[in-house]
């Protein structure tokens, strides 16, 4: 049984609007949020193939008939390793139809099409990607969950979290903290920066010490219910410093300026152009080096991008992050990361930690 059927009724209206004769879903996510069902099939191809008029129809490798729950509605075309899986699916059109592909199917299996319906009209199609940037009441419902719990693990890293250690540490803690509370896998690697590490916004972790008088950076998400978090915030171990004060309140005001603006109507570029004409005033918008967010729910990085040449507007349901950051290279970097979800009046802010400034202690030295 497919756990929310109006999803693959829409997929299906949608690829009669945009004149398809068929749609070819391929991406994990896509069939994860249309079944509702997870598929793990290596590199064998697995595709749901939608025609309007018809049953859908997915294709899938006869060793995995294990993986399929009951689908009413759906055929399921079995495929062996002495098949041509492509020919198998090919077989379902003809040359000269009107093709939509999802944006994952590999290359390869699209040339061995080429070569079996060389007159096949194609294009790249986003029409399932667009249906998951707007997040239904359960998946906002999921989504603050998964934000809570990243709350409550950031809370935890700061309350119990030894100092001196390396980043690498603090790495193995997060995800040590995500399993304690309910959540066995990480959305992405955490991002650990100590010191002149926090200035590369997406620096690969090390067995870098933290020092005395330096930031940390931590930028990091769990797995909860299929569904992503993903929060930074930015820390000084040591002493108070002036330096680091005055950018932290630049980049932590922006945040929460930009926040106050979103609402339905706003386009993204209008919401990154805000964050660069701010820290533009300050003379740092050399030092604001990516987007200010992207759209979150199956995947980390989904849907919407906020940066100044996308010109889409903001919709009730739309789930993104705000992540203004300055970066001064071999000195620090501040970020600081929240996930909203858009609503008919403005957002909900999913995060709830602390944005002020906060000093640890180093214990131990």
């Amino acid at each position: 049984m497919i756990s929310n059927p109006s999803r693959l009724i829409r997929s299906m209206q949608e690829t009669e609007l945009n004149g398809y004769d068929h749609l070819v879903v391929s991406s994990t996510y896509n069939l994860k949020y249309l079944l509702g069902a997870n598929f793990d099939t290596g590199e064998r191809m697995t595709v749901l193939l939608l025609s309007p008029g018809k049953n859908a129809k997915l294709f899938i490798h006869q060793m995995f008939s294990d993986q399929i729950p009951e689908f009413n509605g759906i055929e399921i075309v079995y495929y062996s390793d002495d098949m041509d899986p492509v020919k198998t699916l090919a077989s379902h059109f003809a040359n000269k139809e009107r093709l939509g592909i999802d944006q994952t199917w590999l290359c390869s299996y699209f040339i061995d099409l080429l070569n079996h319906l060389p007159e096949i009209n194609f294009e790249k199609s986003t029409i399932v990607e667009k249906l998951r940037e707007i997040k239904d009441a359960q998946e906002i419902d999921t989504l603050r969950q998964s934000a809570k719990i990243a709350d409550a693990v950031m809370y935890q890293i700061l309350q119990l979290q030894h100092f001196p250690c390396t980043e690498r540490n603090v790495a193995a803690t997060i995800k040590s903290f995500f399993a304690e509370n309910g959540v066995n896998e990480l959305s992405f690697k955490p991002i650990i920066g100590f010191g002149k590490n926090s200035a590369n916004p997406h620096h690969t972790i090390s067995d870098q010490v933290c020092q005395l008088d330096q930031p940390i950076l931590i930028d990091m998400g769990g797995l909860f219910k299929n569904y992503c978090s993903d929060i930074t915030r930015t820390f000084y171990l040591g002493r108070r410093d002036q330096k680091f004060e005055d950018i932290y309140k630049i980049v932590h005001d922006t945040q929460l300026q930009v926040i106050d603006r979103i609402k339905p109507g706003i386009s993204f570029s209008e919401i990154d152009l805000f964050v660069r004409s701010s820290f533009e005033k300050w003379g740092y918008e050399e030092n604001f080096i990516h987007r200010t967010g992207h759209g979150i729910g199956l995947e980390l990085h989904e849907g919407v991008s906020i940066h100044k040449n996308n010109h889409d507007l903001v919709v009730p349901g739309m789930a993104f992050s705000i992540e203004p950051g300055l970066y001064f290279p071999n000195q620090f970097g501040i970020r600081i990361e929240d996930i909203v979800v858009v609503t008919d009046e403005g957002i909900e802010v999913l995060n709830n930690s602390s944005k002020e400034v906060q000093y640890l202690e180093l214990i131990g030295v």
